[in-house]
């Protein structure tokens, strides 16, 4: 039986990541976020779209968390744009809310998607203009105050 903390699937693949998830809480989004986490292996690209508050920094922390990352330490990216955090693999969080689309070049994110022992997340990936190789979309929509539908897809 599910406990109250698990978030609601709908999710025909329960071996992966992928499939459509209510959550019930910042902690529920952390939670789906942190198991995702625990099993990326490296390259893989996360393109994080939603409104303001939707729980894309949740989302990134909860990543973190499943890489060994103290998720305390990540922070949105606003205003540099990308931070790099240590742990059993890199990872990039990126923040495009204070670009125009494609304002990205010259920033260096294809070596950044390229790299195969890194895992990159992206807040406003809409503004990138771009799909990298191995990009997951998540999408983030309000069912209600408290409530998020969580689309995980390739």
């Amino acid at each position: 039986m599910k406990s109250a903390s698990e978030p609601e699937t709908r999710n025909k693949k329960p071996e992966t990541y992928f499939g459509e998830f209510i959550t019930r809480s910042a902690e529920e989004t952390f939670g789906l976020a942190k198991r995702i986490g625990e099993q990326i292996k490296g390259g893989e690209v996360f393109l994080l779209k939603g409104d303001l508050g939707a729980g894309k920094t949740v989302f990134a922390k909860g990543l973190a968390a499943g890489l060994g990352i103290n998720p305390a330490d990540v922070t949105s990216p606003t205003f540099t744009l990308i931070n790099l955090h240590e742990g059993r693999l890199r990872l990039y969080h990126i923040d495009l809310y204070r670009l125009d689309g494609g304002a990205h070049q010259g920033l260096g994110l294809e070596e950044i998607f390229d790299d195969e022992k890194a895992v990159t997340v992206i807040e406003w990936a809409e503004r990138l203009g771009i799909v990298p190789e191995h990009a997951t979309f998540v999408e983030m929509s309000y069912v209600s105050s408290s409530e998020r539908r969580i689309r995980v897809s390739d």
